[in-house]
């Protein structure tokens, strides 16, 4: 039967746990630092339990967080071309729309005189082209100098321009082409403007409001497409030289797949860098601003395994697992590649099969040390 060197016995009239005991008793042993050799019966007084290594092939968390952002380029803003009442509103916010889809109507009395502007100059250019015609006829005779004739030619092309940019003008106030072809033609005037969406895409904000009276450039709606998408993922610092463009980013729980485009420069204040990658978004199924968890794969060689948080101790400032052995653990030296809340991903030298512990850390590292003391 083991007993306690004379150093302990002034502390077995207190009442010792069973780990206290047993911690004590490994130091009276002179346990080396590896390996810990512990039979079943002291692992399970030590209150140790193991659990297999999980391999993830090399990807690089369990989840790092990341937010998504819309791409530049896919974000229209929508904007009132004229003065005028807002009479209708036929989208809300939240809502996909197709290009070209009616988005709100506004009334504006500018619009009558732009119309108005755009049946001038279609009289004018019926006016030059007669004038031209008539000039061309009267040169063909030798009736007039070519000078004539010329400049009649010159009328004509400066009336068309203008012509073309009334119908322009118009065309970007809202108008559509029928009622252009009317008010050309002087059979009637709208005060009445179709907002349409210019893009596919989902309504991100609403700023129209039913009644209200806004001016000429004020933002009405917010349109984005929301496939593709981007994410930026908070990464540890030293990650950043590992990365490159085009390793396959994954989102866990979800079937959703991307690759990485670049790091980009800079670090935040808890000195972690962004990396943007591009994900499709099929379904619209992520929005902007949503924080999720992203994995980056192919950054473990082969060789990355992933553990509960508890289960990696610190020492000297090296991290270590406690791997189970037949006559007990050692602690071998790992490289931690990122940790989330619950999870972190290690690179080292694993074999298949092999378990670790990942409950009574505690315990197993005050044998490693004080065992390492008592040599």
């Amino acid at each position: 039967m083991l007993s306690l060197p004379p150093l302990f016995k002034p502390v077995i009239s207190m009442r010792l746990s069973p780990l206290s005991y047993f911690l004590l008793l490994l130091l009276s042993l002179g346990v080396q630092a590896a390996p810990i050799k512990l039979t079943p019966i002291q692992i399970k007084s030590l209150g140790v339990e193991t659990a297999p290594l999980t391999r993830h092939g090399g990807s690089l968390s369990p989840g790092m967080p990341a937010t998504v952002v819309i791409p530049d380029g896919q974000t229209r803003v929508v904007a009132a071309p004229l003065a005028g009442l807002v009479l209708a509103t036929q989208a809300a916010e939240g809502e996909p729309v197709k290009r070209g889809q009616v988005l709100a109507r506004l009334s504006s009395p500018d619009l009558i005189g732009l119309q108005g502007d755009l049946a001038q100059a279609a009289s004018a250019l019926g006016l030059a082209q007669d004038s031209a015609q008539r000039d061309a006829g009267l040169l063909r005779e030798g009736i007039i100098a070519e000078s004539r004739a010329r400049a009649s030619a010159a009328a004509l092309a400066q009336a068309k321009a203008a012509l073309n940019a009334q119908r322009a003008m118009l065309r970007a106030r809202g108008l559509n082409d029928a009622a252009i072809a009317r008010a050309e033609r002087g059979e009637g005037y709208t005060s009445e403007i179709a907002l349409t969406a210019p893009i596919d895409g989902i309504v991100m904000a609403r700023q129209a409001a039913l009644g209200s009276r806004v001016e000429a450039a004020t933002a009405l709606y917010t349109i984005a497409s929301l496939n593709p998408l981007w994410i930026e993922i908070d990464a540890p610092a030293d990650v950043a030289g590992r990365v490159k463009p085009g390793m396959k980013v994954e989102l866990p729980g979800r079937n959703i797949n991307g690759s990485v485009l670049r790091v980009l420069p800079g670090a935040g204040a808890a000195q972690t860098v962004r990396i943007r990658a591009r994900l499709d978004n099929p379904d619209a199924s992520l929005r902007a601003g949503q924080s999720v968890p992203a994995r980056i794969v192919g950054l473990g060689g082969g060789q990355e395994v992933r553990v509960r948080v508890g289960a990696v101790v610190h020492e000297g400032g090296k991290t270590y697992l406690f791997v189970r052995r037949p006559d007990g653990f050692e602690a071998r030296e790992v490289r931690v590649l990122s940790q989330s809340a619950n999870a972190v991903s290690l690179a080292g030298d694993f074999k298949d099969g092999e378990m670790v512990a990942v409950a009574g850390i505690a315990a197993l590292k005050s044998a490693w040390l004080g065992a390492g003391d008592a040599q």
